[in-house]
């Protein structure tokens, strides 16, 4: 017997989840293959840090108080404290405010929030089967697929009892992770480069103690360097312990990080290990997202060094792309361009996201003299000041990155009309919103209390500043090719101001398509464009 769905999502994790999650709250159908027996099971030393850019997208998927409310606690502080262990020497800190004493940062919606990857998927998962859209096949593994001109078939095998199952979709979405079978079986090359081998451990406990008392995360230096970091990951007793080690320290069996742990904590201080797994640092991104009917995201399209916390952030604005998309191409209202744009615009991102974290990465290690942490006296104190600052210095673009998560844009999509207007910075500690085509339309408040972010998400918007102006042909073009696209007229100057044109038309992901203070020439080839049904016509300009 074989199971359909119009989507089959592979492997499993936040970004598998989320992208069903998108297609249920859209309508769509989507089986998911996963090998865990269930979602959150285990505690994953993973990803905690959602920017204000995912929880927007939380926003539109209604778990953006779930998520908020779930993770960190809102009263503890965020700071960073550079020292050479718990018990031994002063480096420096960098002071982060608590949930509570933070706001958005100017153009923002939503707040960063730290929440646990154990706690998040699990959020993820139930509003997923809440839309009565999507078949969580747990302790399931992904054996083969095979393509043809209408769909793909993939073959899964049931853990516990051997039995095998064959799935089929007209799209298959591959999440399965940086070691990809499917990329593999495809030939898709994931150039990149090697950063570091590290070793991670979940571990309880009570840092109360500690002559520095508790912070949201440690960062351990000797002579050589930061060779390991702690930092909390529910705001209580529960910690990541990452050493920045060597392919030695790779196998569990023969290397026990306790010893390092216990360097790092002192003596006065005891630990519970709960899980310990080494991993490769790297920074790789997929040549192609797109096989015929096969798309990727996630660690299987890019992998990111988890200084700055980009990694999961980028895999949501994957699962956000690919659900308008899909959902428009399976519904007829957009064709298959969409899906080649989608690689040619997250690609982008990726390799954006991931350089920034590898510069975080390169600054933990050479941000500057580290030879004389260790010297007593005054020359010491001195010298373990200089690398303070010059470790604080180096590592704002990590603890401040409101510019990653908000700032991306689309340049050069053939989905996006460019209003010849320049490319703007992209500063990564700082966002300036713009109504610029390809970048992400402005927050603003309207004035029954949304904003104008709550407007997108289902369909094309229309903003229309100027009621006199005639939309008609616009909205027509639309109706006749079956694109949901919805005028929203606004009577509030401020928001005029910040949109700079008449008439705006916003994407379903929040992204400007196109903008200009009257309609083109040809409508048609607009809504043709930006829907992904052809290029744009010859001659087309707002007019």
């Amino acid at each position: 017997m074989i199971e359909e769905a119009p989507v089959l999502i592979i492997r499993g994790g936040p970004v598998v989840v989320a992208t069903a999650l998108d297609h249920g709250r859209r309508g769509i159908e989507s089986i998911v293959v996963e090998r865990d027996h269930s979602t959150g099971a285990e505690l994953l030393a993973k990803a905690g840090t959602l920017n204000e850019r995912t929880m927007e997208i939380c926003r539109f998927w209604g778990i953006a108080h779930e998520v908020a409310t779930c993770g960190f606690p809102d009263d503890v502080n965020l700071d960073t404290l550079y020292c050479t262990a718990l018990d031994g020497l002063f480096i420096g800190s960098d002071p982060r405010p608590s949930t509570n004493d933070r706001v958005p940062p100017e153009g923002a919606l939503e707040m960063l929030r730290k929440c646990p990857q154990f706690q998040f998927d699990p959020i993820l998962a139930r509003a997923a089967a809440a839309t009565g859209k999507v078949n969580l096949l747990y302790g399931h593994s992904f054996e083969s697929l095979e393509q043809d001109d209408d769909g793909v078939s993939a073959e899964v095998v049931e853990i516990d009892t051997g039995q095998r199952r064959t799935l089929r979709g007209r799209y298959l979405v591959a999440c399965d992770g940086a070691g990809s079978r499917i990329r593999r079986g495809l030939g898709i090359d994931f150039p990149g480069k090697m950063l570091s081998y590290s070793v991670s451990a979940m571990l309880r406990a009570d840092l109360s103690q500690s002559q520095f008392g508790i912070r949201n995360r440690y960062m351990f230096i000797d002579p050589s360097g930061t060779w390991a970091n702690l930092t909390s990951v529910d705001g209580t007793d529960l910690w990541r312990f990452t050493l920045v080690g060597t392919e030695e320290k790779l196998n569990p069996a023969t290397y026990d990080i306790s010893l390092d742990v216990a360097r790092a904590f002192g003596p006065g201080i005891p630990f519970e290990l709960l899980r310990v797994f080494p991993w490769r640092r790297s920074q790789c991104t997929i040549d192609t997202y797109r096989a015929g009917r096969v798309l990727f995201a996630g660690d299987a399209a890019h992998t990111t060094s988890p200084t700055g916390g980009h990694g999961l952030n980028t895999g949501i604005g994957d699962a956000l792309s690919l659900g308008w998309m899909l959902h428009a191409v399976l519904t007829g209202q957009g064709g298959e361009g969409l899906l080649d744009a989608y690689g040619l615009e997250r690609r982008a991102v990726a390799i954006r996201n991931s350089s920034l974290s590898t510069r975080n990465f390169a600054a933990w290690i050479g941000a500057t003299d580290f030879s004389r942490v260790l010297d007593p006296g005054e020359e010491g104190d001195a010298a373990r000041r200089e690398v303070g600052e010059g470790m604080s210095e180096a590592l704002q673009q990590e603890w401040t990155s409101h510019g990653v998560g908000l700032g991306y844009r689309y340049e050069g999509s053939p989905l996006v009309v460019p209003d010849g207007t320049p490319e703007p910075p992209d500063p990564v500690g700082s966002y300036v919103q713009t109504a610029r085509p390809g970048h992400r339309a402005p927050h603003a408040w309207l004035s029954d209390g949304r904003s104008t972010i709550d407007l997108f998400g289902h369909g094309f918007v229309l903003l229309r500043f100027d009621p006199t102006l005639d939309a008609t042909a616009l909205t027509s073009a639309a109706h006749a090719r079956r694109m949901q696209l919805k005028l929203v007229d606004l009577d509030q100057p401020e928001i005029a101001a910040l949109y700079e044109r008449k008439l705006v038309l916003v994407r379903p992901d929040a992204h400007v398509a196109w903008r200009g203070d009257s309609l083109p020439a040809d409508s048609d080839a607009l809504v043709a464009k930006v829907a992904g049904f052809a290029s744009l016509a010859e001659g087309l300009r707002a007019a």
